[in-house]
């Protein structure tokens, strides 16, 4: 898991998190209705994450397209979704070019408060009771995605499994921990794949005991010297189904930047 900027639903509301940036409560921006937006110098504008108001709070699919025009090659350059579950729980995933290497990543942690407290306070005896998260050949597994070529990201809810009892890694490197008991737990898979059909995808899976998605977010991250002009993607506006509609795919109509 790289030090992104966070965000995660508390007590059901949002709370914007970062990792080395000033935190807000809320999106400083005004609303659009765009069918695709640019983050990056292009768009004018300073901000980096997009919130999309008026977002049912049941989703179990959500999906955008995203073409990288622009990415340094040393530091960090992360595109991602963010999903927050209902129960207190977030997960991002998107292409990353980590010090000229191409990659994946789809992990998550449980919200403490946002930023490197998230991190901090990672307590994965408890934690593995709400979250698993995938083996590191899974959660940032190599994938060479190219700038200036477009690609599908999708986060999908699956089956509900039984984890049985026994050892446990609850992210990265992390210590094995012994869990004690029977989870019950959805599948929520992450897709990455060109969205011209022409190349491959790449799969990865955690496991979480939430049902559903209560908020979503897209955003733009750099770090470890990456940071400045040099990093910029377009968007589309992301698609998803809800509990109440499972096969019904519909587009989000609002944005908000922050």
């Amino acid at each position: 898991m790289t030090r992104a900027f966070l965000l995660a639903v508390l007590a059901l509301g949002e709370a914007l998190q970062t990792a080395g940036c000033a935190s807000a409560a809320a999106p400083a921006t005004g609303v659009s209705s765009p069918s695709a937006f640019v983050i990056g110098p292009e768009a004018g504008d300073p901000h980096s994450h997009a919130s999309f108001p008026h977002l049912p709070n049941d989703i179990i699919k959500v999906s955008s397209h995203v073409r990288v025009t622009d990415a340094v090659d040393h530091g960090l350059n992360f595109f991602a979704i963010q999903v927050n579950f209902s129960n207190k729980t977030w997960a991002h995933g998107g292409p990353q070019l980590v010090d000229g290497k191409y990659q994946m990543n789809w992990g998550g942690l449980v919200a403490r408060g946002g930023g490197s407290a998230d991190y901090r306070e990672e307590n994965p005896a408890s934690d593995l009771q709400l979250m698993q998260n995938g083996p590191d050949s899974q959660r940032s597994a190599p994938y060479v995605w190219k700038v200036g070529t477009e690609y599908v990201l999708t986060i999908e809810r699956g089956k509900l499994v039984t984890l049985p009892a026994g050892p446990y890694v609850f992210i990265g490197s992390g210590p094995v921990v012994a869990v004690p008991n029977t989870r019950t737990m959805w599948e929520w898979t992450f897709t990455l794949k060109p969205a011209d059909g022409h190349g491959p995808a790449q799969v990865s899976t955690l496991y979480d005991a939430a049902d559903h998605i209560a908020s979503v977010y897209i955003w733009n991250e750099c770090g470890y010297g990456s940071c400045g002009k040099g990093q910029s993607a377009t968007w589309s506006m992301p698609m998803y189904a809800t509990l109440s509609a499972p096969r019904k795919d519909v587009q989000a109509q609002t944005l908000k930047r922050f």
